[in-house]
């Protein structure tokens, strides 16, 4: 029997859908710990490791930041592919029904099938479903696995930073020929902008509002920066599917909280997106230069000076891989064979961990069955159809590189 038979004669819509209900069942919510929150690792260990160990794989190890790095196969061939999932979700938030695994009519969202509803469905767990899914039925097969197949489940997911995949990457030195991330609508994604984020600080001295000449007022110190950077930060450079890059002030607060009372502290934070080939140090410093201006400026009342500090945020690289690259190949080649035709590409303007897998040499792109105009919201889904096909083109993926 062929590949494409016995992979069609093997993945099931009913097992792909109890996968998806079992996982998004057990929280993983993204909170104030980020990724050290332990119902990341308990989610890891309860709800995946023992699905790995039933179907097989027992080189199963963990990371400081308890992710979860699993391999497979008889790694005679030389070549390597990994499946990266993650744990984190965002929080339950106002849908009532986050953990129940709520299945229901794809139609009334516009989906094929039947969907499962639940957090982090349709981002993180229906992709991580046909994962699991492929996994399983591959390693059941008659199906030779000569490569290396590693599988990782990261406690990362929602914190916009690669703190996680890094650990993996250079704390364990896991690499592989090529890396597939979790994607939407069963469409493959080829690029995206990057982020930094930055962290400014404006002190100056309370004092009561009816005497602002007494007083260092913080909020007028941060306009001043702002104004300062909305004239003066240069966002160069252009990508015909990307577009330009962007600058944003998405933050503010001020302290003490109290009423008729002028500002000593101020803090903003700003969001700068980066096109692919950007420096991420280079455009932290770009920001500094205007930033640090305001540092010892007077405020006008008082004629009391400013104090401003900066701190570099979180930040994610850019990502672009072309037509050509191996990863790509491979899951067009997969979705023809096994769904009749390549998928649909396209460039999304969020950033995740395949700008710093592509980064580090290692070709990644995203593609699966999560839904991401549903991320975030109450109704948080991921069609079973989707994921089952999903399933398939991993599973065709995994024997067909690594067989």
């Amino acid at each position: 029997m062929g590949i494409k038979e016995t992979i069609e004669n093997a993945i099931s819509t009913d097992r792909v859908k109890d996968i998806l209900v079992e996982l998004v069942k057990v929280p993983s919510p993204q909170t104030d710990k980020f990724e050290a929150e332990p119902l990341l690792a308990e989610f890891i260990r309860t709800a995946v490791e023992p699905r790995l160990r039933e179907m097989g794989i027992s080189d199963i190890r963990y990371d400081g930041m308890d992710n979860l790095i699993a391999t497979y196969g008889e790694n005679t061939t030389g070549k390597s592919l990994m499946f990266i999932s993650n744990a984190m979700n965002q929080p339950q938030s106002t849908m009532k029904n986050a953990y129940d695994g709520d299945v229901a009519d794809g139609a009334q969202y516009d989906l094929p099938g039947e969907v499962v509803l639940g957090k982090g469905a349709s981002e993180q767990k229906g992709t991580m479903a046909a994962m699991l899914h492929a996994m399983e039925t591959m390693i059941a097969s008659d199906l030779p696995i000569n490569g290396q197949l590693v599988f990782l489940c990261c406690v990362s997911g929602e914190t916009g930073r690669h703190d996680a995949i890094t650990s993996v990457v250079e704390g364990e030195g896991v690499r592989a020929d090529m890396a597939i991330l979790g994607g939407t609508s069963l469409k493959l994604t080829l690029g995206n902008r990057g982020r930094i984020d930055t962290f400014v600080t404006v002190k100056g001295v309370p004092g009561h509002s009816s005497a602002p000449h007494r007083a260092c007022n913080a909020i007028t110190g941060a306009r001043e920066i702002i104004d300062r950077l909305e004239d003066q930060l240069e966002l160069t450079g252009e990508h015909p599917a990307l577009g330009k890059p962007t600058f944003a002030v998405n933050h503010i607060r001020s302290f003490p909280d109290s009423t008729h009372t002028i500002q000593g502290e101020c803090e903003i934070t700003l969001d700068r997106r980066l096109l692919p080939g950007d420096d991420p140090h280079e455009k932290w410093e770009d920001i500094r230069k205007i930033v640090m201006q305001v540092d010892g400026m007077e405020d006008p009342p008082s004629g009391m000076k400013w104090q401003v500090e900066m701190k570099e945020g979180p930040f994610m690289y850019p990502s672009l891989v072309d037509m050509d690259s191996p990863i790509v190949q491979a899951v067009c080649n997969a979705a023809e064979e096994m769904l009749g035709e390549p998928p649909e590409t396209f460039y999304t303007t969020t950033a995740f961990d395949q700008g710093y897998l592509n980064h580090v040499g290692i070709p990644c792109a995203n593609y699966g069955s999560g839904e991401d105009r549903f991320a975030h919201t109450d109704d948080d889904c991921s069609s079973v159809d989707r994921t089952r096909d999903t399933a398939k083109v991993f599973a065709y993926m995994i024997a067909d590189y690594l067989g």
